[in-house]
């Protein structure tokens, strides 16, 4: 299951209290919207906030959106240079309760980095489809975003005491599926094998295009996955070293990824690694 979906950034409608609303065009379906607010108005920089969202359907609740990859929101913020990605629930914070679930209104502490623009993303699922929406959030304060986009086109990235190496299988061709695998060791070379699901997967890879302007997350590859349902769980397939994806990019242009997992020998540690690359047209 991969949700490919190309999406506009889009801008926000104004609302009462500093309330923005998604335009539903930016959903999988017609009718789907997000609403949110942030408290203070506008977050600052470094500080700790709370951001509020309310999953609609035609501007009314959904009290049977349905948890996904073991969460009813998994929010996404990207810096416009780059550099910041979080990603995000109100399950890691707290319990749902009956009245969050009912209302679909989730909410969830929230410290961003720097000043300026990120996109936003809500990836959610409701009658058995795959959905997704976006924005963008204004983040104040004096602490700013790079002026060049953080792009590193290494292959091979250390960070927490691995090593996390990129392969291309099947080198990714606009509109032909391509096949990626990243390999994991440690720094002492010794190669990594007590890999565990995380959010109902062995492996995550969020991908963005370089302007911000489309948004996509894929999961680690078995067969048949493209005909899971939000409501199935994904079997524990690979302890590593080595997961392979498998995705389909739209266009050509330059691109960033963040693949995320997790070690049993660490439970508690998410990794989230970055490899930028360019797919020729």
């Amino acid at each position: 299951m991969q949700l490919v979906i190309a999406l506009q950034a889009l801008l926000a409608c104004a609302g009462e209290g500093g309330e923005s609303a998604v335009d539903s065009g930016s959903a999988a379906e017609p009718g789907y919207s997000v609403a949110w607010s942030t408290e203070p108005d506008p977050l600052l920089a470094g500080d700790e906030g709370i951001f509020t969202e309310r999953i609609l359907l035609d501007g009314e609740a959904i009290p049977d959106l349905q948890a996904n990859h073991e969460r009813f929101v998994h929010t996404l913020f990207v810096s416009a240079d780059l550099s910041s990605f979080t990603h995000t629930h109100m399950e890691d914070f707290t319990e749902i309760t009956a009245t969050a679930i009912r209302s679909s209104t989730f909410n969830f502490p929230l410290t961003l980095p720097y000043s300026g623009d990120y996109l936003v993303a809500f990836d959610y699922a409701h009658h058995d489809a795959w959905l997704q929406s976006t924005d963008r959030l204004a983040v104040g304060g004096s602490v700013p975003q790079r002026e060049e986009p953080a792009l590193d086109f290494a292959t091979s990235v250390a960070t927490g005491g691995l090593v996390v190496s990129l392969t291309w299988d099947v080198p990714a061709v606009p509109g032909y599926e391509s096949i990626f695998t990243v390999h994991l060791t440690t720094e002492g070379g010794d190669e990594v094998t007590d890999l565990v699901p995380w959010l109902g997967a062995d492996g995550h890879v969020v991908l963005v295009d370089a302007n911000l302007g489309w948004i996509s997350h894929t999961h680690a590859w078995f067969p048949d996955m493209q005909n899971m349902t939000p409501g199935m769980t994904m079997p524990h397939v690979y302890e590593g070293p080595d997961l392979p994806f498998h995705y389909t990019f739209p266009v050509s242009g330059t691109y960033k990824m963040w693949v995320q997992f997790v070690r049993a020998s660490a439970p508690d540690t998410i990794y989230a690694v970055p490899f930028a690359f360019t797919i020729e047209g």
